[in-house]
């Protein structure tokens, strides 16, 4: 796979760090866009590849994931916001569909990432760290360590 057909996740997860980062607010008509857009490129990279299974399985991850980040900002309130759940939803699109290591891989980079993001927040004196720069981020080493 080309990481070309990464681009729309690529894209609009920037734009969804610069919001979170000056607003606190994770815009869902970009997650949207960008969801449909990647799963639009993944549908006609796998038409082409004859490789509609790994659409399916990308969109499984992808559910999953954002399942599985609802269920954490809801056993520890506050943690999580609706927005990085929904990130996590644009960028579990893109991650999923290159594989199960990148998936570890951006798990375990999410929770790395988030930890330091707290860590120099505390530090500066901001109580309310924004989280999807630490998703995308992630999103986008696991797909260049999977590639490698």
């Amino acid at each position: 796979m080309s990481c070309l057909v990464l681009l729309p996740s690529l894209l609009c997860g920037a734009a969804v760090c610069v919001s979170d980062v000056r607003s606190r607010r994770v815009p869902r008509a970009w997650i949207a866009a960008g969801w449909l857009a990647q799963l639009l490129a993944l549908v006609v990279w796998a038409v082409v590849a004859n490789q509609l299974f790994t659409v399916m399985i990308a969109v499984v991850i992808s559910v999953g994931a954002a399942l599985l980040q609802l269920l954490l900002g809801l056993i520890v309130p506050g943690s999580l916001g609706f927005g990085d759940v929904t990130a996590t939803f644009m960028v579990g699109l893109a991650v999923g569909a290159v594989g199960w290591l990148a998936v570890l891989y951006w798990w375990l980079g999410m929770g790395a990432l988030g930890l330091a993001t707290i860590a120099v927040g505390r530090r500066m004196g901001i109580r309310d760290v924004p989280f999807a720069p630490a998703i995308v981020v992630a999103g986008i080493v696991a797909v260049a360590l999977a590639y490698v």
